[in-house]
């Protein structure tokens, strides 16, 4: 889950920390097969930064993690650099100021040392790494406009168009006239066409491959799929800068230095559009943008004026759902269930059933809705990938003595277990993030041939945390419910987490209450 290998759904976890922008290749493994608990291990090394070989010269930042999910008796850093090139510095999570030494020469020596620093609590899910973890960050290009305007002088001759970036540009383009329309024609290119292919070597660590030369091979990383996608919209005049992304799962992050190793993605924004395009979300529509890019700390690479933000929090779409019984013929029920999905959603519908038309899946999927039951046609299907929505039709049967064992049918047919899987429970000792999530919008309509015996009451529940509302209907053959759920997202501190629970768990009680069969 590095920048360059950052795409859709990584989920980099708090025990395998990786901050290098567009750097996945240092990788050290040390064993110790003697040791037993309590002994001590000692580990030092040393990282000597030269000049880069390019007209834009250096970069010298860095990113070291100062805690470990174990306690750590002592833990020493130093920073040598002669005076006039000694990076700015700054340690986050953690008090500590250097003993600082210079010798006859004028180079500078930094040394920090802390003892005893005691193990970072796990929790689960992890806490936003950069808010929990003390580490120490230096960077020779302290403030964010002086490094967007380094990196945009050090990117600016791989984003530029060529006759074959405006080949490609203007016969995908052919023929659309809609400025929306030939924006997703060439994100979807780049996103399906362009294979994504990691090559993070030595400056291409945090500089991409040329346009020209991703177009070629057809291939390319986070920060490559991005350039190209930058240089084939300025061909059709659309103005489009890249950007500096940690990915929303990962949280913000608690220093103020400009540096390059908080991020682990890059991605693209179009400023007259307002858009941000992500052109590693293969089979995504191009709004709203993948839930890790929501909510997301970045820095558009815009000259000196950049600076930090974060990207809006847009929602990750809906999914829409109905569900119809029906008695059928004999002790049977007719089923009839339609979805109609966006954003987020969407890619989840897609990614369930992979693009197969095989009824089994949907068989399944049946079943895991309504035990027992079964398909009694082909489903029809609308599963394209990029264009939304997906639409998915599907027609079954089930006995009826299904349904009563069960205790009837839910108010929500679905399965959620939100609780369970985002707060499993137990104590909470950091913040907590939580993505943004598809709203959820439900239709259960009910024929039983006459008015129910009982109607469940109406809920609305609304609450920092999210909102539920449903609402029952009792009808003169039948019933009908109508519900929506709705998730908050952003971070929640650890005295929170509890009340998020509380929510998720009463959703789901709601939601589990069961109601005639007919």
């Amino acid at each position: 889950g590095t920048a360059a290998g950052a795409r859709q759904g990584d989920t980099p976890r708090l025990s395998e920390p990786e901050f290098n922008l567009y750097y996945d290749t240092r990788l050290r493994i040390l064993r110790f097969d003697e040791l037993e608990n309590g002994d001590l291990i000692e580990i030092a090394y040393v990282l000597s930064e030269t000049d880069e070989a390019n007209e834009t010269g250096p970069y010298n930042g860095g990113l070291i993690p100062l805690g470990r999910g174990f306690p750590v008796t002592l833990m020493e850093v130093e920073l040598v650099a002669p005076d006039a090139i000694l990076p700015d510095w700054e340690v986050a999570n953690l008090e500590g100021e250097p003993i600082r030494e210079e010798d006859d020469e004028g180079v500078v020596r930094l040394r920090w040392e802390w003892r005893n620093l005691p193990a970072i609590p796990t929790d689960v899910p992890a806490a936003p790494q950069l808010l929990v973890m003390p580490y120490l960050v230096y960077s020779n290009h302290p403030q964010w406009g002086d490094l967007a305007d380094w990196y945009s002088r050090h990117v600016a001759s791989r984003v530029r168009t060529s006759e074959q970036v405006e080949e490609i540009a203007q016969r995908l383009v052919k023929g659309l006239d809609d400025r929306l329309d030939q924006i997703n024609r060439l994100y979807r290119f780049v996103t399906i066409d362009i294979r994504y292919v990691g090559l993070e070597f030595g400056e291409h660590r945090y500089r991409p491959f040329s346009a020209d030369w991703v177009l070629h091979h057809r291939i390319g990383d986070c920060k490559d799929k991005a350039a190209l996608l930058v240089a084939l919209l300025d061909v059709i005049g659309v103005p489009a800068k890249m950007v500096m992304i940690r990915t929303a799962d990962l949280g913000p992050v608690s220093s103020d230095l400009a540096v390059l190793e908080v991020f682990n993605h890059a991605i693209v924004y179009l400023p007259e559009d307002d858009m941000w395009l992500d052109g590693t979300a293969s089979g995504h529509a191009p709004f709203p943008p993948p839930s890790m890019d929501q909510g997301a700390f970045v820095l558009v690479v815009d000259g000196s004026g950049s600076r930090p933000q974060f990207t809006p929090e847009v929602g990750a779409g809906t999914t829409e759902i109905r569900f119809a019984l029906t008695p059928g013929g004999g002790s049977d029920v007719a089923i009839t269930i339609e979805t109609r999905d966006t954003g987020e959603a969407a890619d989840l519908r897609r990614g369930r059933f992979a693009g197969s038309r095989d009824p089994q899946r949907f068989a399944r999927w049946l079943q895991e809705l309504f035990p027992g039951a079964q398909l009694t046609a082909d489903p029809t299907l609308q599963l394209v990938p990029g264009r939304d929505p997906t639409i998915v039709e599907i027609e079954g049967m089930v006995a009826r003595s299904a349904l009563m064992s069960a205790g009837g049918v839910r108010l929500y047919p679905g399965n959620l277990a939100w609780a369970a899987r985002m707060v499993p429970g137990g104590v909470r000792h950091g913040p907590m993030k939580v993505m943004v999530r598809p709203d959820l919008r439900w239709v259960l309509e009910v024929e039983l041939g006459r008015p129910p015996k009982t109607m469940p009451s109406a809920v609305d529940l609304n609450t920092p945390y999210g909102s539920l509302e449903v609402s029952p209907k009792e009808l003169s053959s039948g019933y009908r419910v109508d519900g929506s759920l709705h998730l908050e997202a952003g971070v929640y501190d650890a005295e929170e987490v509890g009340g998020l629970r509380e929510f998720l768990v009463t959703v789901e009680r709601h939601l589990e209450k069961r109601l005639e069969a007919p």
